[in-house]
């Protein structure tokens, strides 16, 4: 018999039990418990990999993809050239950072990151979202910074104020005793990264007026940031660094520097499996126990088909595509309500998290289209191994037996 008519006869079967309630019910069970498995494995995975993804872009707007510095916390040596003309690079430059400690006058005092940077290449290289003010300096000198959003609002700060900055630096005396210097600033921007704990942090000023603040010259610098070119492979050219760079310099990259956010999402991957299998079950069982019923109603009819020679193969062919059918019902349902809960997040980020716990403000988002291609695969697979054994009974009844059953 040619495939299209046991596609009729399949579809005959299930349209002739419809009107069956109990029968219907088991049906739509079966198709239901597909749909749901399937955008729960979706949404999970999406927004794991949105976590990641974000993580990832946020930390890097701040630490750059590999960082460089000396062990014993002096003024790196220069690179050698082998590294700044690395064809997987894509950028590299000079940083000055230094701890700190930020104070409005009458207010609360925070510790925070002093960053000494370019303006023209720090925010347009690492990109965040100006949310007051302005990103660009007077001049390269001049007391100006400009800090995140949530700092400010922490220590009721606004564009304008004046801030007072402190830091500390070895006595030039060369006593070893660090002695306090204080300046200074006036805010001049809010930025917002997302990430809470950063956006508490960092706070950015000219290059030149942080190596004032901390009487050195302006070549100084406290590490080197080099960025990578897209679909590199980070880790690998990090190691290959490593073997480059002279002693004391040291390599690390923005998983290494950000290790405890990222090993938490591979955490959460883990149990992804075992979901995956106990979902598997479910639907397996579901559409199992909705052939058997189907098989049950429908003994007189497959005794009627044998009798007029249908073979055992294709009448294990039909309740097969019966179970394919309901698969791919369950898939399609979850699939497209999967998506529709992603596209809503993703353009109006509807559910929010807790900065502070979470890292980012709102729930990440990242679809691919590998997600659909496993779990719909998987999904179909489960769906056909269900079949076996409704497919196999159906194929050995009697004809003879089958118009005595009642």
């Amino acid at each position: 018999m040619s495939l299209l008519r046991l596609i009729y006869l399949a579809h005959r079967f299930g349209t002739s039990l419809r009107k069956r309630g109990f029968i219907a019910f088991t049906r739509i069970v079966a198709i239901v418990s597909i749909a749901i498995g399937c955008m729960a494995l979706l949404l999970s995975m999406a927004i794991l990999d949105g976590f990641k993804l974000a993580l990832e872009q946020n930390a890097v707007k701040f630490t750059a993809h590999i960082r460089i510095q000396s062990f014993n916390g002096e003024m790196p040596p220069p690179l050698p050239k082998s590294v700044l003309e690395h064809p997987a690079i894509a950028s590299s430059e000079t940083a000055l950072q230094k701890e700190g400690l930020i104070k409005k006058k009458g207010g609360n005092i925070e510790g925070v990151l002093l960053k000494g940077i370019d303006d023209a290449r720090e925010f347009s290289s690492r990109p965040k979202e100006l949310r007051k003010g302005r990103f660009t300096f007077s001049h390269d000198s001049i007391k100006e910074i400009i800090i995140g959003e949530r700092l400010a609002n922490g220590m009721s700060m606004k564009c304008g104020d004046t801030a007072i900055i402190t830091s500390m630096i070895i006595d030039s005396t060369g006593s070893g005793v660090p002695l306090p210097v204080t300046q200074k600033y006036r805010i001049i921007g809010l930025y917002k990264t997302g990430m809470s704990q950063y956006d508490e942090l960092y706070v950015f000023l000219p290059r030149k007026s942080l190596a004032s603040l901390l009487g050195t010259n302006a070549e100084a610098r406290s590490h080197y940031e080099l960025m990578v070119k897209p679909d590199q492979d980070i880790n690998l050219l990090a190691q290959e660094i490593q073997h480059i760079v002279p002693y004391p310099l040291f390599v690390q990259t923005v998983f290494d520097l950000h290790a405890g956010m990222f090993h938490w999402i591979e955490l959460q991957k883990k149990p992804i499996p075992i979901v995956l299998s106990l979902i598997g079950i479910v639907a397996v069982m579901n559409i199992l126990t909705s052939l058997l019923i189907i098989v049950i109603e429908k003994t007189k009819s497959i005794g009627i088909l044998k009798s007029l020679g249908m073979k055992p193969s294709s009448i294990m062919l039909v309740f097969s595509l019966q179970g394919i059918g309901l698969g791919l019902m369950g898939v399609f349902i979850g699939c497209i309500g999967s998506y529709a809960l992603c596209t809503l997040q993703q353009t109006y980020q509807i559910i929010k998290l807790n900065g502070d716990l979470y890292f980012i403000d709102s729930l990440p988002i990242s679809m691919k289209a590998w997600h659909y291609y496993l779990v719909c695969g998987s999904a179909l697979f489960l769906s056909l191994l269900s079949t076996f054994i409704p497919s196999l009974i159906a194929s050995r009844i009697s004809p003879t037996q089958s118009l005595r059953f009642r």
